[in-house]
């Protein structure tokens, strides 16, 4: 009998198939999946702007509304602006599914087919993807990257997994 595992409270945000199903050869990878995952690093950078945001948010917030109501909108204005990029900050990185790759940066996103890709290749510990038409997308597999540092072997499975997932498809 297949025990059911409860559903988490927030479950629609993280959409999991049971690893357990088995997968055909029909199957189609549809979700971005982020290579490398984030490393130890980034994930204290982000935690701790994401920390710094709630507390300037709840300190400001209260002192604006304490002395001027005027005050309150440029605040708000500068809060939204920092918002905006700590989110955007939490989803920089390349990521990949059946389609093809999305290398998401701070302000922009260069992204292109399988069909696109000519070749990925490692230039002095920094991943290039270079398309048909020339032009060379440069993803985050770095060797120097927020993400790698300290894991050598990260590097390198996150290097042969884009490889290998451009040349299946």
């Amino acid at each position: 009998m297949r025990q059911e595992h409860p559903r988490p409270i927030f479950g629609f945000l993280w959409p999991r198939a049971d690893p357990r199903a088995p997968v055909d050869e029909g199957y189609v990878q549809v979700r971005l999946i982020r290579v490398p995952s984030r490393g130890p690093m980034r994930i204290i950078l982000l935690v701790a702007g994401t920390v710094g945001l709630m507390m300037l948010t709840g300190s400001a917030l209260s002192a604006a509304v304490g002395t001027s109501w005027l005050l309150l909108f440029p605040v708000s204005a500068l809060i939204a602006t920092y918002l905006v990029l700590l989110l955007r900050c939490w989803s920089v990185g390349t990521y990949v599914n059946d389609a093809g790759i999305a290398v998401q940066r701070l302000l922009g996103t260069d992204s292109a087919r399988w069909a696109q890709v000519r070749d990925v290749m490692d230039e002095s510990g920094l991943v290039i993807v270079t398309l048909r038409d020339g032009r060379r997308l440069r993803t985050h597999i770095d060797r120097r990257s927020l993400d790698l540092i300290g894991r050598a072997e990260q590097y390198d499975m996150a290097k042969l997994a884009l490889q290998r997932w451009g040349e299946h498809r």
